[in-house]
Parts: structure tokens; sequence; C-alpha cells
């Protein structure tokens, strides 16, 4: 048995600055992860666009990034369309990932490849996690382990509701970089909105990354009646038709996102971080500097907790925290998703605000009403 104060599952951006969190605080940490990662390993199926903000925040080198975007393009299947400016980055996830985990592994915590978590269970006031090759155990567990987690599924949580589940579908296409600069734009990711016409609560995508372009689709779950002949519709678009003439499917895959929270985030020394806790963007499904963000706040959350006495309130102070930083508005967000995707007229009312303003400033500043 090998011991350690933290053992976090999965490494992504949750799990990896959980762990590196957890390192710079001088806890015991190991990452079990079920794939192998390298700049080219395990696919996430992702678009992969960051701001520029973390760029520059986690020193992220620009020759790792798959291209630099300046604007986000917002089309309207009635023809409408918007233009929202700003810098950011488009990145493949395995590069990113495996990026973050170095820097979880410099600073000290402890890396285990190819070893997906087989079961987890209580014993003695600790936590015993067996793998396909050993067993670890730790007081504390954070489960970064996606949408799915199977870490939260072996402990009995409850899974999301289906409106706060939106399943996508993405391809990965090969082209030629004079294509997408010529159909796209250089500088550019699209997004495809229409109620109606389209996407009942979401919307598809088209993210260009050097000589490929991420084709993605997503709609709330419930509402899914085809998959795949209501995501032909979108690639059959004339626009996104012509885009992707003479590109080559290299990958498809289906995956599911959250915009809502599961109903509990923490419980007996366990932290759901990132997508396995629903931290997630509901309007946009951005989620990787929230799973950053979250991961690092369960290692805060539990080192002020030891020093003040308090585990009692390790939930408490855990969700407080990520509620003063950023949660509060991912509620009102979800809120205010529902009203958005009420009509055509509401999402294009928000798609013109959106050219100007963030969406958090859009929601909270109630710019809709």
């Amino acid at each position: 048995m090998k011991n350690f104060d933290i053992i976090i599952i999965g490494a992504g951006p949750g799990g990896s600055f959980a762990a590196k969190t957890a390192a710079e605080n001088g806890y015991s940490s190991c990452i079990l992860e079920k794939e192998e990662l390298s700049d080219n390993g395990r696919y996430k199926a992702c678009g992969g666009a960051i701001a520029w903000e973390l760029v520059e925040e986690i020193d992220y080198p620009e020759e790792k990034i798959a291209r630099v975007i300046e604007s986000l393009e917002l089309h309207h299947v009635d023809g409408e369309t918007y233009s929202k400016k700003g810098k950011g980055g488009v990145v493949w996830r395995s590069t990113f990932d495996k990026f973050l985990t170095d820097m979880a592994v410099d600073s000290g915590a402890l890396l285990k490849e190819e070893e997906p978590m087989i079961n987890v269970e209580q014993k003695n006031g600790s936590y015993v996690v067996t793998t396909n090759k050993d067993k670890y155990s730790a007081k504390y567990v954070i489960a970064a382990d996606g949408v799915n987690s199977p870490t939260l599924k072996l402990l009995n949580w409850p899974f999301f509701a289906s409106e706060d589940i939106i399943l996508t579908i993405t391809e990965e296409r090969k082209t030629t970089i004079s294509s997408i600069d010529k159909h796209l734009g250089s500088d550019s990711v699209h997004l495809f909105f229409g109620i109606k016409n389209l996407i009942t609560v979401g919307y598809a995508w088209l993210f260009p990354k050097e000589d490929k372009i991420t084709v993605g689709w997503g709609n709330q779950i419930n509402l899914v009646k085809n998959s795949r002949e209501e995501f032909k519709k979108f690639t059959g678009l004339p626009f996104v038709n012509q885009v992707l003439q003479n590109s080559t499917l290299e990958i498809f895959k289906p995956h599911l996102i959250p915009v809502g929270l599961r109903s509990k985030l923490y419980e007996d020394n366990v932290f759901a971080v990132g997508d396995a806790g629903g931290i997630v963007d509901p309007i946009s499904g951005k989620g990787i500097p929230y799973a950053m963000m979250s991961g690092q706040i369960a290692i805060e959350t539990i080192k002020t907790c030891e020093e003040k006495d308090k585990l009692d309130r390790l939930g408490k102070i855990y969700e407080k925290s990520l509620d003063r930083n950023f949660l509060k508005v991912l509620k009102a967000k979800r809120i205010a998703r529902d009203k958005i995707f009420q009509s055509d007229e509401n999402l294009k009312k928000f798609l013109k605000l959106w050219e100007n303003y963030r969406s958090s400033q859009i929601v909270m500043g109630k710019l809709m009403d």
C-alpha cells in the first residue's frame, strides 16, 4: 500500500492544478491517470479555445498553441452574424494537459500513467484506491475524472439532471492552412446558433488548429432525437459545407459536457472539481479555467481547514470559496441560459450584447432584462 496525503484521480486541468497546489503546500500527492500522457497522446474531444489571460498566467509557450485567434465569429442560421473581438489561443488538449501535468510533477507531485482506477472505498478514516497495477491510500480524494466520474459513481454520488447535460459530437478534419485562412480567416473561431432551425439548446462550432478543424455540435441531451442527423444538419449548412470541402475525417467522437452543478461538490473528504462537479460555464461550455481554479481551491480549502481546525466545515468552506471566486456567476448563468434559449429573439439579443460585453457582465448586470 502506497500512502499519500491526497490522491487525485484524473490528469486533466483540474487534477493537474490540484496536484501542483498540493505539492507547493507540502502535501504528498499522487495523480492517477488511466491513459498515457504526451504532446500527441490521449485525445480529448474539446474545442480547446483559451483566453490569452490564461496563456500569460501559466506562461504557456506560444509554439505549443495550435492557432492564435483575435475574434469569435457568431452566426445565426437566419443569416445574422456578430463578431466578438478578443485575443485567445486554440490548443490541442493532449499538449495542454501534458504541460499542466509536467508543472505538477516539477512541483513535487507523483504521476502514475496508464493506471485506471478500478475501485475506491473508505476504510478506517482513509480512502483506498485500487488501480490495475497497485493500491494507494490517502486521507483526501480529488475527483477530477470528468463528467462521468467513475470515482463519484463508485461512491454513489448522484449523477446530473438531464437538463444539465449537453451531448456533443466532435470531428477532427484535416485540410490545408490555405483553405482555413480563405474560408474561416487566419485568426477566427466560429460558433453557430439557431433554436428553431439548428440546435434547440446549444450551438455548433468550427475551431481551426493549424491544418485541421475541430468540428463540433452540442445540444441538451434530453432534447436530442437523432444526434447524427442533427449533426449532419449543421455540416450541411452552405457555409460549413464549403469550409469542409476536400477535408478528411480523422476522428469522430461523442462526448458529454455538464452545464449545471452536481447536487453536491463535497462529501467525506472527497472533492469534485472541473467537469466531475459540473463546474463549467453553462452558456459557453468553457471549462478549462474553472477546472484549474476548482482544483486549486480544493487544496487551499484543505490547508485552511487543517490550519484552523475546521475539518468539519470542509464542504461549506469549499463551496463558499468557489462562490466567491466564480461559482456564484456560473449559477446565475445557468438560470440565464434558460431565458437566452427560450426564443431566437432572446438568443439574438444575447449574441448582440456578447459582441461588446463578457457573458458575466450581461448576466450579472441584467442587460437582457
